[in-house]
């Protein structure tokens, strides 16, 4: 804004100025009306004014002046802070944010974590409180560096904006912390539905053991185990990194083996060494 501008919208201290519009009115066709040179005012004043009011116009001007160059200057300063401003913090954040994973994805070992679920659940939750927590603040903080007739309509986008991220944030939280636990979660291990493919085997032929791994944290060690009723027993049955679910196994009963009732013991040890096992019997009969 132009000194001449400015004169005509600020009357000044005590309407000081008052003087002075009425002498730039009165000589529209010579007052300079676009210039920024402070120079070309005085020059107009000095030739122009009466020899009785000269002076009093001069000191006049060049307070008017003094505070002109001070209110362009403090609204050139906060005019170049906040254009500046916006693309620095947005660029600083931007590059942290490109460090952190780099160094995580090159250095660290966040691709192999973030592939086990439990902990990409945590994450994933830790960043979007963090995040939410600092927006909340970051808007409560600006808000006293706002002009006053800027804090209503920023204000009312920066609420619908919490106003989602907060939702957001409560379905995460109540989904991750309120779910109901479950009796088959990864804390409990179970060896269920163990049975064999018939209840009675003839010497010679073979049966299957089955059944199902559910919960605990794989891979998984099986061990079935036999003894029998006539003494002696079957040979035991290792598998070793189960990945879980349903299991078979074909047990091969020799064709000399005596007429008995065969035990069987179903064994499962997970990844953390937690154990569970189940029993079952298969009946070997004559040939």
């Amino acid at each position: 804004m132009t000194f001449g501008a400015w004169l005509v919208g600020n009357a000044g201290e005590g309407g000081s100025n008052e003087r002075l519009r009425k002498f730039a009115a009165d000589r529209g066709s010579e007052w300079p009306y676009g210039s920024d040179a402070p120079v070309d005012y005085l020059k107009v004043i000095a030739t122009h004014a009466e020899p009785t009011e000269r002076k009093e116009l001069l000191d006049i001007a060049g307070k008017a002046l003094e505070q002109w160059e001070q209110g362009r200057a403090s609204a050139g300063s906060k005019r170049g802070w906040s254009v500046l401003s916006g693309p620095v913090l947005l660029a600083g954040f931007g590059i942290i944010i490109a460090a952190i994973l780099a160094w995580g994805i090159f250095q660290g070992k966040l691709l192999s974590d973030i592939a086990k679920p439990e902990l990409a659940r945590g994450l994933i939750t830790f960043l979007f409180a963090f995040s939410t927590i600092a927006i909340v603040i970051l808007v409560a903080i600006a808000t006293f560096w706002m002009d006053k007739e800027e804090v209503k309509e920023r204000f009312g986008s920066a609420k619908d904006l919490i106003t989602i991220l907060i939702g957001v944030l409560g379905t995460i939280l109540g989904f991750y912390f309120g779910a109901a636990d479950d009796p088959y979660t990864r804390s409990t291990l179970l060896a269920a539905n163990v049975t064999t493919s018939s209840p009675q085997v003839r010497a010679g032929d073979k049966a299957s053991v089955t059944g199902i791994v559910l919960g605990g944290v794989g891979p998984y060690d099986l061990n079935i185990a036999f003894t029998s009723s006539a003494g002696g027993g079957l040979t035991p049955i290792d598998v070793k990194g189960f990945a879980g679910g349903r299991f078979a196994q074909e047990v091969a009963i020799a064709s000399e083996f005596q007429p008995s009732l065969v035990g069987y013991r179903v064994t499962v040890r997970d990844a953390n060494g937690t154990l569970t096992s189940a029993d079952g019997t298969i009946s070997v009969v004559a040939r």
